[in-house]
């Protein structure tokens, strides 16, 4: 309830980009953001275009409904399902991580389902860092191919607008680090599957003082120049969200106040939006203010 309360308060007070993903919560925070969308839409009291949603699919979710944890889900409904096969899942520790395009329909179809929505804004695949640790660079860039094949299908058929990669290190690494990613090479894959005209558009990484390898970190190459993933985002033409600006709560330290923290990354030249997990509407309504500078 704290969930609903908290989206529908953000909603009607000048919040207009929601992030989310199928594995949040078991499902459940897909369903609640579905549910306040629906009504305050069906009220009259926001339009669906005033609204940005963006969803994530990749790492194996459990349904708090359906009683099924991750393991089970997987089990239960992907495998025995024949949505995929073992062979799909890759898995490091207790991650489990998938590419087959064929998962990513049905995760794109039952995210539509929770969200009720005819067309998510923006689909992100969610930590792809995990099969890149699995398959190394060769194999991953291979299998990502034909998944950017499938996601510009999605777009013509209308289920998303744009898709794009939400990473937690994956971006941030050094090149020679196992789970790399090069956002330079995923554009290039982008532009060899629809040309200039390729809907991977976004990306998401952590931004905030205690991770900021994403602006000072020069990582990232780009034309035979290494650069910083804010800087490669600007120069390949994608926009760049960011997420974690208190630090997964650890950011409150004692030297910096939420203010201070949400301002530094929000003001950050090149930083298109910034995520912020909050369920309280006390919370809602503080970082609101922050954001309007009041």
């Amino acid at each position: 309830m704290l969930y609903r309360e908290g989206i529908e308060y953000g909603l009607l007070n000048g919040l207009n980009f929601i992030d989310t993903a199928i594995n949040y919560r078991g499902m459940r925070s897909e369903r609640d953001v579905g549910y306040v969308l629906k009504s305050l839409i069906k009220r009259g009291s926001i339009k669906r275009d005033e609204v940005i949603v963006s969803t994530k699919g990749g790492i194996i979710p459990g349904d708090i409904e359906a009683s099924l944890v991750p393991s089970d889900f997987l089990q239960k409904v992907l495998l025995e399902g024949e949505i995929i096969q073992e062979t799909d899942v890759n898995s490091v520790d207790t991650h489990r991580h998938v590419l087959a395009p064929d998962y990513y329909q049905f995760a794109i179809d039952t995210s539509k389902k929770h969200l009720h929505l005819e067309t998510i804004d923006i689909y992100y695949i969610h930590n792809p860092e995990i099969s890149m640790m699995v398959l190394g660079p060769t194999l991953f860039y291979t299998q990502l191919e034909k998944l950017f094949s499938f996601f510009e299908n999605q777009v013509q058929l209308g289920n998303i607008k744009y898709y794009g990669f939400a990473t937690w290190f994956g971006f941030l690494k050094d090149p020679t680090e196992k789970g790399y990613l090069s956002i330079e090479e995923v554009i290039n894959i982008a532009k060899k599957v629809a040309g200039e005209e390729h809907h991977f558009k976004f990306i998401q990484f952590p931004l905030n003082k205690h991770m900021n390898e994403g602006i000072l970190k020069q990582n990232q190459q780009v034309n035979g120049k290494w650069v910083s993933v804010l800087e490669a985002a600007h120069e390949l033409g994608i926009y760049s969200t960011t997420n974690a600006p208190f630090h997964l709560g650890k950011g409150f330290d004692g030297a910096s106040d939420s203010r201070c923290m949400l301002t530094e990354v929000t003001s950050t030249k090149g930083v298109f939006s910034t995520m912020v997990g909050m369920k309280k509407v006390e919370h809602i309504k503080e970082n609101i203010h922050i954001l309007q500078g009041v």
